[in-house]
């Protein structure tokens, strides 16, 4: 007999990680301390014991910054990428300005950077976003999940199973580079509205300057800032290199590839269907480029989204920001046209018991101060991992684990109870392969939009209240603001390595 499922705590996921590659340590950090032990081996070699106190500038300071952090990150590594960015202030690449008379390169779009020979092809209507750099190509839908929240938690724990049902297979399917989720929260219009009231009042020939419908108009007004928009998006994308062989045999070239991007997109629609999920629409080239152009321009938002829909979207020279600077001195945010940005990396969930549909306080987040939605793109990036990869990163994950048990030993220090948590975590997944489940390594990425600095910072402690009450925590990604609001903003299947 089957047991019931628990509909109480359907969601528990391990903790990350800290073994690191030594004793809790980085990469980064350890080179600091064969630095630091270097200097002192060099300096009492030369100079005897005295040559302590000659080098001690040096080894102290890199032993102490190897054994430091800053904002979350090891203070080396923040180095490393406090010095890159600064590199890219000298070299002016933090800085990018669209000048539509400027020549441009065919095949290009207007995009920062090696993005720029993305190319966006179509299909049957449907967008196919060839990647040259990687070799791949993504197609992406807009998912109906509407009412989601509405259910009862058996509905939703049946959802979510079913969702699971649809990603767990793909860890066993070769050439599945990575799926991207993506949920986008921005102000919208009440087109809608206004549209069926002049209707009604037409028809029915009322009177437009009654006080019913000078209120009933005011309403509508003040209401108008508080419309916000909840979309939906799962972007595919294929590796062209592991797909070489169906490639060649459908003939190769760019025909082949749509016609792959097409043969993909009807199976995962038919698996989503499968999984109660509702594909609203494949995304068109216009489309991709209206959701880069909204995340670059919030502004814009309206005049996108009140276009008749023979006129729907952007075209895709626009797909691009106009205005891209990473300021000199704000590590934390990056300016577009209309928008300032500040792009989180989530490195926490839940670890306690949490229901289905715990990040709806994320997705409904509002300003403390104005009780405004915040403005804001979460893309959970999911890398399948085959079977045996990963059993060989739990092998080696717990060949570290056991090596820096031995250290502590030796150092007579016990362990504590989030190493202990971590061999658990390791046994769990090693469990969970064994019995049929498939792996994905994942990243979410939470990307903050406001029109200025000051709501900004509102925006950012309205939404990390949220991620408090979800059991997340973000960690603001600093000195690659431009790197990660690329990921979100462009839902074509990119991922920051």
């Amino acid at each position: 007999m089957t047991a019931a499922p628990d509909f109480a705590r359907p969601v528990r996921l391990a903790r990350r990680s800290r073994q690191g590659v030594a004793m809790g340590m980085d990469a980064f950090q350890l080179l600091f301390l064969a630095i630091a032990a270097l200097t002192v081996l060099i300096a009492v070699n030369r100079f005897g014991p005295p040559g302590l106190l000659y080098a001690a500038p040096i080894y102290l300071a890199f032993g102490v910054t190897a054994l430091t952090s800053i904002h979350g990150m090891s203070t080396p590594k923040m180095a490393g990428l406090w010095l890159m960015k600064q590199v890219r202030h000298g070299a002016g690449a933090t800085k990018s300005v669209y000048r539509p008379e400027r020549t441009e390169l065919a095949g290009t779009l207007n995009l920062p950077g090696t993005r720029a020979s993305i190319q966006l092809w179509e299909v049957d209507g449907v967008a196919a976003v060839y990647n040259p750099h990687d070799r791949s190509v993504s197609v992406l839908a807009e998912l109906e999940v509407q009412g989601f929240l509405m259910h009862d938690t058996p509905e939703r724990y049946d959802l979510a199973a079913q969702f699971d049902r649809v990603l767990g297979p793909l860890t066993q399917r070769p050439g599945i580079k990575r799926v991207t989720l993506q949920e986008r929260t921005l102000p919208t219009t009440i087109r809608a509205a206004r549209e069926h009231y002049e209707t009604v009042m037409r028809l029915r020939g009322l009177d437009t300057t009654s006080p019913i419908a000078i209120n009933y108009a005011d309403v509508m007004d003040r209401s108008e800032r508080f419309e916000v928009a909840h979309r939906n998006y799962i972007t595919f994308t294929l590796d062209l290199i592991d797909l070489g062989a169906q490639l060649k045999s459908l003939g190769g070239g760019k025909d082949a590839i749509l016609a792959l991007a097409a043969i993909e997109a009807r199976n995962l629609a038919d698996a989503l269907s499968t999984a109660k999920i509702t594909v609203r629409r494949w995304l068109s080239p216009r489309d991709v480029a209206a959701l880069g152009r909204l995340a670059f321009d919030p502004e814009f938002a309206a005049t996108v989204q009140n276009r008749p829909d023979e006129l729907a979207g952007v075209d895709p020279v626009a797909i691009g920001p106009m205005y891209l600077e990473e300021p000199k001195g704000r590590n934390g945010i990056v300016l577009t046209d209309s928008g300032v940005h500040t792009t989180m990396w989530v490195h926490e969930w839940p670890r306690s018991d949490a229901p289905v549909g715990f990040l709806s306080p994320v997705v409904f987040a509002r300003h403390p101060h104005t009780g405004e939605a915040i403005t804001h793109i979460l893309s959970i990036v999911l890398t399948p991992v085959p079977v045996a990869k990963a059993l060989k990163r739990i092998r080696d994950e717990k060949k570290v684990w056991r090596g820096n048990e031995q250290l502590r030993a030796k150092r007579g220090a016990d362990g504590s109870a989030a190493d202990a948590a971590d061999w658990r975590a390791l046994e769990q997944q090693e469990q969970e392969i064994a019995n049929g489940h498939g792996e994905f390594r994942y990243g979410a990425y939470l990307t903050v939009s406001a029109p200025d600095e000051e709501h900004l910072d509102q925006a950012v402690a309205g939404m990390r209240n949220a991620l408090s009450r979800a059991g997340m925590e973000g960690q603001t990604l600093y000195c690659q603001q431009a790197e990660a609001l690329m990921v979100s903003a462009l839902p074509i299947g990119l991922g920051m390595k």
